[in-house]
């Protein structure tokens, strides 16, 4: 049995982020424990983040999580060509120096070992269009590199679901994907 942390970070109910999300849970629960966070409905909330900052009981409480975690899957819409502000303030605030990275001789050293990372996100515009203007690559080297490999985590999967619209037929598709994914 692995223990999954889940991250959601969108802020509709209704939207297919959260579908996903759900989907992703009762998938994996079957055979995992999975610690489920909704970024905008946690109780641990965490403000904007500043420097001088310190280890404070939300810091704490979600650290703690991430180490007890093999997995960690993040589900979020991508907008504007990035992540939304409240995922990119839960990685500033979590992923800090001396929890998930340190430097040794000015290098970065990874200190996540042994996790695998998944990543869901979803896009209104076609994928091709974000394939053909390098977009989809962007982001995902900036995951890959720049979060999962430099706190020495592994990228497990990487999904885009593009030209996301509400036909049945395109949900049922999205279905089977992720639970493929997650069965795998």
């Amino acid at each position: 049995m692995k223990n999954i942390l889940l991250i959601l970070a969108h802020p509709n109910e209704e939207s297919l982020n959260h579908y996903i999300a759900s989907l992703i849970k009762d998938q994996m629960s079957k055979k995992n424990y999975v610690e489920y966070v909704d970024l905008y409905k946690s109780e641990y909330q965490q403000g904007f983040y500043k420097l001088e900052n310190e280890n404070t009981k939300e810091r704490i409480y979600f650290q703690d999580k991430i180490t007890k975690a093999d997995e960690i899957i993040f589900v979020f819409p991508y907008w504007w060509g990035s992540i939304p502000a409240i995922l990119k303030n839960w990685l500033d605030w979590n992923f800090s120096t001396n929890f998930a990275y340190s430097y040794e001789n000015s290098k970065p050293k990874g200190l996540l070992k042994n996790k695998k990372v998944t990543v869901f996100t979803t896009t209104g515009a076609p994928k091709f269009y974000y394939d053909l203007t390098g977009a989809n690559r962007r982001l995902k080297n900036m995951w890959k590199e720049q979060i999962i490999n430099f706190c020495g985590m592994e990228l497990s999967s990487f999904n885009i679901f593009g030209g996301i619209d509400t036909k049945i037929k395109n949900i049922n598709k999205i279905k089977n994907r992720v639970i493929n994914i997650v069965n795998t």
